[in-house]
């Protein structure tokens, strides 16, 4: 997750460390915190790989105030960068923080790939939806699951699963707005366009669903 991340800011711009490190940390923060040694790790992991360089100072927009390392992306970091945003089977249980990354920097693939790993999320997101709806209905209609249930924790499990389903259905609602703007931006450029095989998305996610942490 931290290797996208890293490589999505730097098809921004070229940035110090330090840098790196304060956007990164203000979009994956407050509940999460990406270590200084964490990020000079990976930082001189992906040099090795030849996906970023350093860079001169001055190079990027940010003013220097401190002294700070400053990397660029190369050619095969945009490569790496292109096949981690089309990934969509690889760390289920981090599939929806990896698709907040990805939103903030869909504008780098074609509107055709943008629309595929937005209804792709979509289909998820509505899977996860059910499930949870089935899990309240389950639990709310069977007394043998409540039986041992104090009145106080009955109540606290209903409502965290409200809390949950919720959040959920934000989480579908900001993602139909975002196919919605993809699809107008498509109809401007090419006046039509063939949507994505939701079977296909269906299928792909669907062993994602129970993984996720949420």
């Amino acid at each position: 997750m931290y290797e996208l991340l890293v490589l999505a800011l730097l098809m921004h711009w070229p940035l110090h460390a330090y840098r790196i490190a304060k956007i990164a940390n203000e979009i994956i923060g407050p509940e999460e915190q990406i270590s200084t040694g964490t990020l000079s790790t990976l930082l001189n992991r992906l040099v090795q790989a030849g996906l970023i360089t350093p860079a001169e100072a001055g190079t990027g927009p940010f003013p220097a105030d401190r002294p700070s390392r400053a990397f660029a992306i190369t050619p095969v970091g945009r490569e790496r960068f292109f096949e981690l945003m089309l990934d969509t089977s690889s760390h289920p249980g981090f599939y929806r923080r990896l698709f907040h990354i990805k939103a903030l920097h869909l504008e780098f693939l074609p509107l055709e790939s943008q629309l595929f790993l937005v209804e792709q999320y979509l289909t998820y997101c509505r899977q996860v939806l059910r499930f949870k709806q089935a899990d309240r209905q389950d639990v709310a209609g069977n007394p043998l699951k409540q039986e041992h249930m104090s009145p106080a924790l009955r109540e606290g499990a209903f409502a965290l699963m409200r809390l949950k389903t919720e959040q959920w259905q934000l989480e579908l609602v900001w993602g139909e707005a975002l196919r919605e703007r993809i699809l107008a931006r498509l109809k401007q450029h090419e006046g039509t366009v063939s949507m994505p095989d939701e079977e296909a998305a269906d299928s792909q996610v669907s062993s994602f669903t129970r993984s996720d942490e949420a």
